[in-house]
């Protein structure tokens, strides 16, 4: 459900839908309900009608009012019988919500536009990788010429990727959201507040199924560099002066 429950919450919601869940025939008298929660939007906090009375913390945080757990017990009961195993139609359902992200302010000022060093272009490698071999737990890292992610923040996709030659074809193993990479973006010019040139480091913490082999470092065109057979690939977008 899209709200955080407090724990009598939960308890009243759980008993109320197992008995609805047994008294309907979906489930046996066996049956163990679950409330997993936040999930897919949020809607702040669920609170009994005791608890929101005391408008404490999670009281005054229930903020569709005293009766919102009752909301919650009786739509998500109505919706028991579509759990059937012969269930037919679907539940009514109301018109989604208004869009409203056009309408958002941000207070944080934008990107004017982005610079590279002189005589380097986006995606030059500054910092290159180690010329030694690398071992299961060193941290593998390059430096490249930046630009700020804020031009594209890459939502669903990754600012760097770690891909590996598997039997002639370049095979990603890695993105941004893996726990063993990080992705730093670094302001190098502070003569003034706006900062135009950037740097971006991406590391990656060797394991035992990368990294794995070693050899001369290839410096390739695009922003990304090899090692043996393994690469870190850096995207970014750059905003040049004529794009203000």
């Amino acid at each position: 459900m899209p709200g955080e429950l407090t724990t009598m919450a939960g308890r009243r919601m759980r008993e109320a839908l197992r008995a609805e869940l047994i008294s309907s025939g979906v489930l046996g008298s066996d049956a163990y309900v679950v409330i997993a929660g936040p999930a897919n939007t949020y809607a702040h906090y669920v609170t009994t009608r005791e608890e929101y009375s005391v408008q404490r913390y999670e009281g005054a945080s229930t903020i569709f009012g005293q009766f919102t757990l009752e909301a919650y017990i009786d739509k998500y009961s109505s919706l028991v019988p579509f759990l059937a195993d012969n269930a037919t139609g679907t539940p009514p359902s109301d018109l989604a919500p208004v869009d409203q992200t056009s309408k958002a302010i941000s207070l944080q000022s934008g990107v004017l536009f982005d610079s590279a060093p002189f005589k380097k272009t986006f995606g030059t490698v500054l910092v290159d990788v180690n010329t030694t071999p690398y071992h299961a737990g060193d941290v593998v890292s390059a430096q490249f010429v930046g630009a700020n992610p804020r031009n594209n923040l890459r939502l669903e996709s990754t600012f760097l990727t770690v891909d590996q030659l598997v039997d002639g074809q370049w095979k990603t193993v890695r993105s941004d959201s893996h726990p063993s990479t990080t992705y730093q973006w670094v302001r190098v010019d502070t003569a003034s507040r706006f900062g135009f040139r950037s740097s971006s480091t991406l590391s990656d913490l060797a394991s035992s199924d990368s990294w794995n082999q070693h050899g001369h470092n290839y410096l390739v065109s695009g922003g990304f560099f090899s090692i043996g057979v393994t690469l870190i690939i850096y995207f970014q977008d750059n905003r040049e002066w004529n794009s203000m």
